[in-house]
């Protein structure tokens, strides 16, 4: 091969590398968006139907107490989406730095995980006023299930932020 060859040879793989990239780049700029708008989407869905869950049981039988525990149910769900589409939004939002994607990582995670344990726990304590009211003392089994396992995934919470601190990340090779 002669230097002519090898020149161009280099400068076609530079071409399709600097396209690679410029693909790679654009990509995220376009599903980011439409990640988190998809979500939001869904947030806004589980909202309305939260408030139709809610007055849903109220106009029919007059059961404020069913109202209230199938709008919560719903509500909850809707916040837990709505967290994931800012937590998609802000994760890969262009004005944070990769020097603080740790950080970032960590933030997002933890509200994220947050808004999770509120969900269980809720909807722990939504089956036992169900269970309690029909007498469905046998069935109690289920809600402490999901208290305890949202506890140990707290504990699992704790241990990521411990491990993921600024002092580990310091003493790591």
């Amino acid at each position: 091969m002669n230097d002519e060859s090898i020149k161009n040879h280099d400068t076609n793989t530079e071409e399709k590398t600097a396209g690679l990239v410029a693909v790679i780049q654009s990509v995220p700029r376009v599903l980011v968006p439409l990640f988190a708008l998809f979500f939001l989407s869904f947030a806004l869905l589980y909202a309305s139907s939260a408030i139709v869950e809610f007055i849903k049981p109220i106009l029919s039988d007059g059961d404020l107490t069913g109202g209230l525990v199938k709008g919560l149910h719903m509500g909850v769900v809707a916040l837990a989406v709505y967290e994931l589409a800012q937590v998609v939004h802000q994760e890969y939002d262009k004005s944070g730095k990769p020097a603080d994607a740790i950080r970032r990582i960590r933030r997002g995670v933890t509200r994220f995980a947050s808004i999770v344990f509120v969900a269980l726990v809720l909807e722990s304590l939504i089956m036992v006023i169900k269970y309690s009211q029909q007498d469905l003392a046998g069935f109690l089994y289920y809600p402490v299930a999901i208290i305890a396992s949202a506890g140990m995934l707290l504990m699992s919470l704790g241990v990521f932020i411990k491990l993921s601190s600024a002092d580990t990340m310091d003493n790591c090779p």
